[in-house]
């Protein structure tokens, strides 16, 4: 995903000579053909997350539009007050490209895995935060956040994701969307790339209209009455996300539902644990392990697993 994010910004700045690119030690050749071209408006610092943030929100009162790239969690744990003081407080337009959210970087252990970064982000006024399915609809935010005032905050996954975005469509907002059965009694809750393997577990029952899935690209338009149409009196409701149970997705749906007054008795979640994870291996390792699977989702809506 990141290279589809980069590439986008890139060519964005072909035509918008106030979009910036900083990067925070992304490796030798990253970007290269912009740094050739348009050498003023591209900007490779060490790593100097803090220094990058500034950076960037001095480039922003000036009327510059930047994008700028790390790992997640450099972002929301190292600088996490620049975020905040520099960025937020003033609602500055900086662009925060987020690599490897989630288990991405699991190999290199628990100091790069970004297990909390929604939790610190949703609590940012100002921040809008998003975790798109599939490189297309990523590509989408980023053309949409260059025309937006104020910040945001993109969660990457891996690359190489399955194409899935296509397969959903609009349900009275452009950040509610929906494949499936809008009728079905068990709804899957889904963000980021976990709602490939969601559109994997329900893809062999589509005939029957077993399932919906409700894929939320964007993780504080909860507020949204609209969801809430879909998952009130439900017989099981069920969120994943690739992040802790606390302060993300699940946290905003049980916080707005009773803002709607809905039944959560029904309301489940598959989440990484509330705790520092300290296993090795890659991100399908953790998926495996913490019952990110189409199996473990299809269990919890009181489905046989249809691979078995």
């Amino acid at each position: 995903m990141r290279k589809t994010a980069l590439d986008t910004v890139y060519n964005l700045a072909k035509s918008n000579p106030k979009i910036i690119f900083i990067g925070s030690d992304l490796g030798h050749g990253t970007l290269q053909s912009m740094q050739k071209e348009i050498p003023q408006q591209f900007f490779m610092e060490g790593i100097s997350e803090q220094h990058i943030v500034g950076f960037a929100a001095g480039l922003a009162k000036e009327g510059f539009i930047p994008f700028i790239n790390t790992i997640a969690n450099f972002f929301t744990r190292r600088a996490l007050d620049q975020i905040i003081v520099d960025v937020a407080l003033h609602n500055l337009p900086v662009k925060f490209l987020a690599s490897g959210g989630g288990m991405v970087y699991a190999p290199l252990g628990p100091t790069h895995t970004a297990v909390d970064d929604f939790a610190h982000m949703l609590a940012i006024p100002n921040m809008r935060v998003y975790a798109p399915c599939d490189s297309v609809e990523m590509k989408e935010l980023i053309l949409d956040e260059s025309k937006k005032s104020g910040p945001s905050y993109i969660r990457f996954g891996k690359g190489g994701e399955k194409i899935v975005s296509n397969l959903f469509k609009e349900y009275k907002s452009s950040y509610i969307k929906i494949y499936g059965n809008p009728e079905s009694e068990k709804v899957i809750l889904s963000t980021g790339v976990l709602t490939q393997i969601a559109v994997e577990a329900i893809e062999p029952f589509l005939i029957g209209g077993k399932f919906l899935v409700i894929h939320l690209p964007k993780l504080n338009f909860l507020e949204d009455s609209a969801l809430y149409e879909l998952i009130q009196s439900r017989d099981k409701v069920l969120v994943l996300e690739e992040h802790q149970p606390i302060g993300g997705l699940f946290t905003q749906v049980l916080h707005y539902a009773h803002k709607y007054n809905i039944d959560v008795r029904n309301l489940d979640t598959i989440s990484l644990p509330d705790t520092f994870i300290r296993n090795y291996g890659n991100q399908n390792d953790h998926f495996n392990k913490w019952g990110m699977t189409v199996s473990a989702i299809l269990k919890k809506l009181g489905e046989k697993p249809w691979e078995s």
